[in-house]
């Protein structure tokens, strides 16, 4: 709504945004409100709605829609619901507890093969950035992470087209970083009624260090996750 007012430079009517946007009267009524008691917008008579300030989504409210999108690319590529388990791990307010930073998602997954002994063990760390954060140090920054874990990914929440038109240095840069890296990248596309995740480029799979992978899922990890991963050692 803001960048659609931004754009045209002019206050618009509500008619004309909710046919831009296909949007029903509800869910435009709802953003109004919200927009108008932050004062990012500002309605006036006839209906209008100028703009006060632009209004930045922040990175926080992509974490659950892009939790349920690696949730379906997971299931996707073959892992039972059963056999992995993913989590907000970002939890700003929070202090961690040893040499880490918190991934904003973290998965973690076993999964057994039918003529091997043993099991795949591997914990999956994520790193999100809003669009227009779609940059290179995301790339670093999901590095950091990979000491703990198995496999580091960034994820951003726009497709590939998109991406390439707003910045294509930076497109460039990021995936040759994490090639150079192991680093895997997810992007999502979150502009249609279903979000749907991209597997641009996987991520290496590094060996476990099993008393370092601990104490970091020990540090991140709600109770309920913990519990959820004592179930598979039985």
């Amino acid at each position: 709504m803001t960048l659609q007012i931004e754009s045209a430079g002019e206050a618009l009517t509500a008619t004309k945004m909710k046919r831009v946007l296909s949007i029903s009267d509800g869910v435009f009524e709802e953003a109004a409100d919200y927009g108008c008691t932050k004062k990012f917008i500002k309605w006036n008579t006839h209906n209008r709605y100028s703009l006060l300030k632009p209004f930045v989504v922040p990175e926080e409210a992509y974490y659950s829609l892009i939790l349920e999108s690696v949730d379906a690319l997971w299931v996707e590529e073959g892992y039972d619901k059963s056999q992995f388990y993913i989590e907000n791990t970002s939890r700003r307010d929070s202090k961690i507890e040893g040499p880490w930073t918190r991934p904003d998602l973290t998965l973690v997954s076993h999964k057994k093969f039918p003529w091997t002994i043993g099991t795949e063990f591997d914990v999956v760390t994520f790193e999100i950035k809003r669009p227009d954060s779609a940059n290179v140090l995301a790339v670093f920054e999901a590095l950091s992470h990979v000491s703990a874990a198995t496999r580091g990914y960034v994820v951003f929440p726009l497709d590939a087209d998109t991406w390439r038109s707003l910045n294509p240095a930076q497109e460039r840069r990021v995936r040759d970083e994490c090639i150079r890296h192991g680093v895997g990248l997810i992007l999502v596309q979150t502009g249609g009624v279903t979000p749907a995740a991209q597997h641009v480029l996987k991520a290496t799979r590094r060996e476990i260090d099993h008393e370092k992978c601990s104490d970091f899922l020990d540090a991140v990890l709600t109770d309920g996750g913990k519990r959820r991963i004592s179930q598979w050692k039985s």
